[in-house]
């Protein structure tokens, strides 16, 4: 068995990898260990990916493809098409508050695999499995066990949720986790060649989402901290901050402004600081990193659970009687008040409990390498919840590097771990709850993102071409890029001309939906079936994914109805 061709190709595999591991800094760990753990991550992520491959496309991703088949065309001028993402066709560098690096890194890969489904989500497995194997080989720099610190933090809903997109938060998350893998393991010797692909993968994390560039300040502060001065190794930052640089000049010639200070714009919230604002922030980092929640009982004492548990009631307490948290208001049913405030109640308190985590760590340890891992954790939350323009899972993805090997460092500091490897049974039964959470939580967002194919082949059956009349439809996401692959046309309501007999297809669910004129009379409507407990995306239910302003839950726990298509045929407009 030993000497099959499957395990010569694991051990060939591993041995290209070795190369990347410090050799200072590979612990107690044997060949043979490090192999598991590249081959238990490998098996968990490709598992996951098999399952949802025909995942439809989703939220933004249409954004991200409609790019790259741009540039497969015009390399040098990713977003200069027009788009109707808003109610109106406009550029879409006006509406993209991202870079074009995922896009190119889509453009390249379609000329081998084409622009199926299966291809897209192929594509990203490996920024999903690049993030992973990064976040394990950087864990091994904090703690002994870099194997219970990778699964804590990709055994998570917003990891799961995020690997099977097509959008950037992946790609970013990627070459961000590998960036401080080089550069912490550079500046110890210093070894240049390290520093420099550091500086190179921060500028790529940056392209790929801004958030990227939030790295510069974080290493430069773990740098400062580590040597006790200003060394050579900070001109290796002029190599993220001059691309970033001419990317804010080269965006500024094609497109009349510059994108990455338009998208800083775009996205600054400072001064909408709240209480509501906090709380809804906390719970979005408690359900998103919600292997923080499961393994509470190791991680805390009794009266600390015992207080979180009395504050997560006062807190759901409060929220009924308020009968809103911020703008969103709790529905009118009684029983759905209380999952929406309880669920509020025990996230919010779980993501402010990985926050001490934090705060503990560096307070016991007090290094460069403890403040790296607690600023890691502030300005991501910080960010989500008071920087950009909402709060959503997306923005909390680059806390579960941090925040796994947070879990891990504090269960050896209590010795709940014995010196091995590979999680023992008191942390396997956590784990699979994350991991159990997170399966649920993807099939539940899949469901909804298969609704806008689903729709599209509905209507294309319904109103075939030949007898068909013109179709409009409202609502954009997944649902519009399907549409119009029917030959549907999203309504401009500055430029669209309905006339007598036309239909407007309608979902209930959606982004930027607007109040139809009384000449638009219903038709007929069709429902499509959601996992009917637990949603992603759900005003009645709470739950805001993707945006706060669909709810102050990541996901909710609850009863979901399907999602209903409606058809409207237009009058005399």
């Amino acid at each position: 068995m030993l000497g099959s061709p499957v395990s010569q190709r694991a051990k060939t595999a591993v041995a290209e990898f070795l190369p990347l591991v410090d050799p200072a800094d590979r612990r107690k760990e044997s060949p043979k260990g490090i192999r598991a753990a590249i081959l238990t991550i490998v098996a968990v992520l490709a598992a996951l990916t098999g399952i949802f491959i025909d995942r439809a496309v989703h939220i933004d991703d249409p954004l991200f493809v409609w790019a790259a088949r741009h540039i497969q065309s015009h390399p040098a001028d990713p977003y200069g098409f027009s788009v109707n993402w808003y109610g109106e066709s406009i550029p879409i560098s006006e509406v993209t508050k991202n870079p074009p690096l995922a896009s190119y890194y889509l453009a390249a890969t379609a000329f081998l695999l084409g622009w199926s489904e299966p291809a897209l989500h192929f594509t990203f497995m490996f920024p999903a499995l690049a993030a992973a194997l990064g976040t394990y080989l950087t864990a091994r720099r904090f703690c002994r066990h870099p194997l219970l610190a990778a699964l804590a933090g990709i055994l998570t809903p917003v990891f799961f949720v995020s690997s099977v997109t097509v959008m950037c938060d992946m790609l970013m998350l990627a070459f961000w986790v590998w960036g401080v893998h080089f550069w912490i393991t550079g500046l110890d010797r210093p070894d240049h060649p390290r520093l420099a692909a550091s500086s190179v993968l921060v500028a790529l994390s940056a392209l790929s989402k801004y958030f990227g560039m939030t790295l510069i300040p974080l290493l430069l502060v773990y740098s400062i901290l580590k040597k006790r001065r200003i060394g050579p190794w900070v001109l290796y930052f002029a190599i993220p901050v001059g691309i970033l640089t001419w990317y804010q000049w080269a965006t500024k010639r094609l497109y009349g402004h510059g994108l990455l200070f338009d998208a800083a714009v775009y996205a600054n919230q400072f001064g909408k600081v709240s209480l509501a604002r906090l709380w809804v922030n906390a719970a979005f980092t408690g359900g998103c990193v919600a292997t923080g929640l499961f393994f509470c009982r190791q991680l805390w004492p009794k009266t600390v659970l015992a207080a979180g548990a009395v504050l997560a009631l006062a807190i759901a307490l409060v929220l009924l009687g308020e009968g809103r948290i911020g703008s969103f208001s709790l529905p009118a049913d009684r029983s759905a008040q209380f999952l929406i405030a309880g669920q509020l109640g025990i996230w919010g308190v779980a993501g402010l409990a990985l926050l001490a985590l934090a705060i503990l760590d560096a307070y016991r340890h007090r290094d460069a390498d403890s403040v790296l891992l607690a600023s890691w954790v502030a300005g991501t939350f910080v960010f989500a919840g008071f920087v950009n323009w909402t709060t959503n899972g997306r923005s909390i993805l680059p806390m579960i590097v941090p925040a796994g090997i947070l879990i891990t460092r504090r269960l050896e500091t209590l010795q709940v771990q014995k010196e091995t490897v590979a999680p023992s049974p008191r942390t396997l039964v956590p784990l699979l709850a994350g991991l159990a959470l997170s399966f649920v939580v993807t099939l539940a967002d899949s469901r909804f993102a298969d609704t806008g194919r689903a729709a599209a082949a509905t209507i294309r059956d319904r109103y075939p071409s030949e007898s068909k009349p013109a179709i409009w439809f409202q609502g954009h996401w997944g649902f519009q890029y399907y549409l119009e692959t029917v030959g549907a046309k999203p309504i401009d309501v500055k430029r669209s001309a309905l006339a007598r007999g036309d239909l407007i297809v309608r979902p209930t669910t959606n982004s930027n939906l607007f109040r139809l004129p009384g000449w638009a009379k219903p038709r007929e409507s069709f429902d499509l079936p959601l996992v009917n407990w637990i949603s992603t995306m759900n005003l009645k239910a709470g739950a805001g994914f993707y945006a706060d302003i669909f709810g102050p839950l990541p996901f909710a726990i609850g009863p979901v109805e399907d999602e209903r298509i409606t058809v409207f045929a237009v009058g005399d407009p």
